[in-house]
């Protein structure tokens, strides 16, 4: 079985996805065994109505019969709201972390404003799954996520699994988030995004460990068939890879272990 950590439902600006329904995300999943997903809605994420992202990652858990669970989403300009809506809507099954974008939001992650989230995430033991990348002259805004800017909070918050979402996105960034990753048992990483780096899974195994890479696509932006061939392409055990496609994922979000039909 595998788990995907990291994708999403809906539309983005700027992509041409040919549909982005849940629909089209189950068969997705069928026909690439992967046997649960982790979605943060663009709805709640990019557009800011969470409240509308919420209820169709509810429908999306009853359509898919347990197999699509979600993320919270924080937003930082709307902290209190974010938070409230978390308790709203409380329902552990469906909703396993929290997703966090310091690019979209413009806010550098180690700021304050980041604070809530993290005491939050420890009161109820949910992972943080954060955008993380390089810092680029071509998208300026990725300066607010760059992997150095996360060590504030994951030393004050030992407690807190924080998952560097692509990993830091680009060569300085892969290198700097290592870094991170083997000063803090709470860092862990996904393979998400289009990162096509050659030895980029090996590389992460061998500095960080294998117990801290997840599998994520990025999906509907991303092809899952891409960092799929990437992971069981790659150089690795057949063991780290199960580890990376479903163990670590598992263990993390407590899935297969008595909460899911």
């Amino acid at each position: 079985m595998i788990i995907d950590s990291h994708l999403h439902l809906g539309y983005l600006s700027g992509f041409y996805n040919y549909d982005a329904t849940y629909t089209a995300l189950i068969n997705m999943m069928e026909s690439l065994d992967i046997g649960y997903a982790i979605s943060s809605s663009l709805y709640s994420l990019d557009y800011g109505d969470m409240e509308k992202g919420y209820l169709m990652d509810i429908e999306a858990y009853e359509a898919s019969k347990g197999r699509i669970l979600s993320y919270y989403v924080y937003n930082p300009h709307e902290a209190e709201k974010s938070l409230s809506l978390m308790e709203k809507y409380a329902n552990r099954d469906i909703f396993r972390g929290i997703k966090i974008h310091p690019s979209w939001h413009g806010h550098f992650a180690d700021d304050e404003k980041y604070r809530p989230v993290y005491e939050y995430a420890r009161a109820k033991k949910l992972v943080i799954l954060s955008h993380t990348w390089t810092e680029s002259l071509t998208n300026p805004v990725q300066k607010f996520s760059v992997p150095s800017h996360f060590e504030k909070y994951v030393s004050e918050f030992p407690d807190v699994t924080l998952i560097l979402g692509h990993s830091g996105g680009r060569f300085e960034g892969i290198n700097e988030a290592i870094k991170l990753g083997r000063k803090y048992p709470n860092v862990c990483f996904d393979v998400a995004g289009d990162i096509y780096i050659d030895g980029f899974v090996e590389t992460l195994i061998l500095n960080a460990g294998a117990e801290k890479v997840l599998f994520g696509s990025d999906y509907p932006m991303m092809d899952p068939r891409i960092m799929l061939g990437v992971v069981m392409g790659s150089g690795i055990s057949e063991e780290d890879k199960e580890k990376i496609l479903c163990g670590n994922a598992s263990r993390l979000f407590g899935i297969g272990v008595g909460r899911e039909a």
